[in-house]
């Protein structure tokens, strides 16, 4: 059961546009009391950790854009490093805190 704050909390996040779906996702990783973090922590929604971590990667600069062809990464083994500072809940993907 929601606390009175935790439920004006909740409703906040909505009205600033945060999905419900996104909030329980949050909730059920870190816990009810700690939504709070959730724009802080959101990172969006991918249909794996390897598409994932490719995006991170392309958005930060981190992978360089002229690798030859004849190389290959190993998304998975990639994203297994980084995913030890992330979390995913049903999809959405956020940020350890």
């Amino acid at each position: 059961m929601l606390t009175k704050e935790q439920k004006e909390v909740r409703e906040e996040l909505i009205e600033n546009g945060v999905e419900e779906a996104v909030i329980d996702a949050y909730a059920s990783l870190v816990g009810e009391e700690y939504i709070e973090d959730i724009e802080e922590a959101y990172q969006g929604k991918w249909a794996s950790d390897e598409w994932f971590v490719q995006e991170l990667l392309d958005g930060t600069g981190e992978l360089p854009t002229d690798l030859p062809a004849y190389i290959h990464i190993d998304w998975e083994s990639t994203a297994r490093d980084i995913m030890m500072d992330y979390m995913e809940q049903d999809g959405h993907y956020f940020r350890c805190l």
